[in-house]
């Protein structure tokens, strides 16, 4: 008899990070991706989560992901709507004096991490603001309707990395 053994993989850990501030109009997009995304059946391997602004609070979950898919705003001066997705090598860092924890960047955030050893690999979603100053809490239409096509290149993520079928 032939002892065959069936390889087991276990899927991905993943985290779906909604960034922005909900107060100011389109800031808030990741934000309310992950609010459009809690209605859905994901399964246990696949966690949301509300970062509002990002924090080095985020750290010690980074420790526990093998991916991280962010969706924020991204001001690359394109027309509002616009779309964008890269990695963090593709975001150009600007060393500046932090003066207080507020002031930390998605960049910061995740070189910290490094720093304590997580790296998960990692894709940002962008989308292209057209207010991200004036109180509010609706999005502007233009980036309002970005949002099916952006909750697309998530799924499409998810089975990229094998965490759905």
């Amino acid at each position: 008899m032939i002892n065959r053994t069936v390889p087991f993989f276990l899927p991905p850990k993943v985290l779906i990070l909604g960034v922005g501030n909900l107060l100011l109009k389109d800031d808030g997009f990741g934000v309310h991706l992950i609010k459009a995304l809690e209605g859905t059946s994901f399964p246990d391997n696949i966690q949301l989560l509300e970062a509002g602004t990002v924090s080095h609070q985020l750290i010690p979950l980074f420790h526990s992901i093998d991916y991280l898919i962010v969706v924020d705003v991204v001001d690359a001066g394109d027309r509002p709507g616009s779309i964008f997705r890269f990695s963090p090598g593709d975001m150009s860092y600007r060393s500046e004096q932090k003066l207080s924890l507020h002031q930390i960047s998605l960049i910061d955030v995740l070189q910290m991490a490094e720093l304590t050893g997580a790296k998960p690999k990692t894709v940002i979603i962008g989308v292209q603001p057209k207010d991200i100053s004036t109180w509010g809490l609706e999005l502007s239409g233009e980036v309002k309707a970005a949002m099916p096509r952006v909750k697309e290149l998530v799924f499409e993520e998810l089975k990229k990395i094998n965490a759905i079928n």
